[in-house]
């Protein structure tokens, strides 16, 4: 692994990464397959990480190896997908800074230990909570014949999903657990 890598990631524009995350994660159905699920959108969320930490051409197998195992099984409410992405991102890291140490299995486990409950924290709130108070404000309103009861709907429904996914990849990116990759 190339220190360059790994000091380009680091100092990386925080705004540039805040882009790629929140798209990456407001992005998560848009490539959705049978096989895989969100698998190919995941992958595209963390790819410029991953170009970023193997920049090298003598990196070329590592970076395809990252990619590959980055398209597995990805299952997740869109919305918590993007905290799922900066923890990964993070993770990364940690294994591109040591990759004699970190076992690069401990990625993928985690991904697949979040999707299930972070599936229902999400499902509950923007499917059982979220999307039944703004449909009821929105109804409530178009009864009354006012053209605001769709509009606030969607609006209310657009502002929380936006919000958790903005700030979803900052808290997995910047609140990450330090992993003791130490054999003792």
């Amino acid at each position: 692994m190339s220190q360059k890598g790994l000091e380009v990631q680091k100092n990386y524009p925080l705004r540039k990464k805040v882009s790629e995350f929140f798209w990456g994660g407001w992005c998560m159905q848009t490539n959705w397959n049978y096989e895989r699920q969100m698998n190919t959108a995941f992958m595209w969320g963390i790819s410029k990480t991953i170009d970023r930490l193997y920049p090298e051409p003598e990196e070329l197998e590592k970076k395809k190896e990252r990619y590959r195992s980055s398209l597995e099984f990805f299952n997740i409410t869109p919305q918590m997908g993007s905290f799922v992405l900066g923890l990964t991102a993070a993770m990364e890291e940690q294994y591109a800074e040591n990759p004699k140490t970190f076992d690069p299995k401990m990625i993928s486990s985690l991904k697949t230990a979040l999707m299930g409950p972070l599936s229902g924290i999400g499902d509950s709130l923007f499917q059982g909570t979220v999307r039944i108070i703004a449909m009821s404000i929105g109804i409530s309103l178009a009864q009354q014949g006012s053209i605001l009861g769709p509009i606030l709907a969607m609006l209310i429904s657009f502002a929380v999903s936006f919000l958790i996914t903005w700030w979803g990849w900052k808290i997995g990116l910047c609140k990450r657990p330090r992993i003791n990759t130490s054999n003792s």
